[in-house]
């Protein structure tokens, strides 16, 4: 009898889970994605991207839902192309990345606004911008600051990084930060996370009777692993994600989706 993913949703990060180390989406990963939604299972991203960013790739990955961008500050449906929902960075906080600029004045730090991105603070991992084709602004004009913000990523090396997070709390206040990557620290909204936005996406489509599977690589997934009844953290993870996950999937190089959706098909589907 043939199997069906029928009350399956499968949510998976983009950058070092679905796409592999060049950025790429392999044919691999392609097709089981397409399996799995053929064969009647819902599939989604959640990714700290942007909208433009995200939508480049949505020609060949297929998505029956809408996307979480920006870790779960923000919810949007590219087939109606309309805010699902949106949680902004509290008014009061975003005089922190005044504080980090001046305390690291090596570190980058960029303002996500209106679906625009500001570089308040440069570096060379700033820079990568100008490869990839998208409109930045390379300062803050006045006027932002009394804009909604979606986020704030803070970049440098791993090691600035590590030491920045150790002690953010103490030196900045209380406020949710999230380890988006190696190089990554970001500032969002509190209660915002990508397990609160699943959670917020199954209540506004009113999916019932659920099995939910979830895929990432690094601290920004781990709400969403534990949420989930399968959820896997692939093996060059981030080490305290590997630590905290009963499941381990191929590195993003290996094909790790069309891993997961043949090991749901083998012991899971029934």
């Amino acid at each position: 009898m043939e199997k069906f993913f029928y009350g399956y949703l499968l949510v998976s990060d983009m950058d070092g889970t679905l796409l592999d180390s060049n950025g790429k989406l392999s044919k691999e990963n392609k097709e089981a994605i397409d399996y799995f939604i053929s064969k009647g299972g819902n599939f989604t991203l959640a990714t700290g991207r942007t909208v433009e960013s995200v939508g480049r790739f949505l020609s060949d990955i297929n998505v029956t839902l809408p996307v979480i961008l920006y870790n779960g500050a923000k919810i949007y449906d590219y087939k109606n192309n309309r805010v699902i929902y949106e949680k902004f960075i509290e008014d009061e906080r975003k005089n922190i990345i005044t504080l980090v600029k001046k305390d690291k004045p090596s570190l980058g730090i960029e303002v996500y606004s209106e679906e625009k991105v500001y570089i308040y603070s440069s570096c060379k991992y700033t820079n990568r911008f100008s490869k990839l084709g998208y409109e930045v602004i390379y300062n803050l004009p006045e006027d932002v600051w009394n804009k909604k913000w979606t986020k704030v990523l803070i970049v440098g090396e791993e090691n600035e990084i590590d030491v920045l997070e150790e002690n953010f709390i103490r030196n900045y206040g209380e406020g949710n930060i999230i380890r988006s990557g190696a190089r990554y620290l970001e500032i969002v909204s509190n209660d915002t996370s990508k397990g609160k936005a699943i959670e917020k996406l199954i209540h506004t489509y009113n999916i019932k009777s659920y099995n939910l599977i979830t895929i990432g690589d690094n601290m920004n997934d781990i709400e969403m692993i534990k949420l989930a009844d399968y959820g896997f953290c692939i093996k060059t993870g981030a080490q305290r994600l590997i630590n905290t996950s009963k499941f381990i999937a191929p590195s993003n190089d290996e094909h790790a989706i069309d891993y997961v959706v043949k090991w749901v098909n083998k012991n899971i589907v029934r």
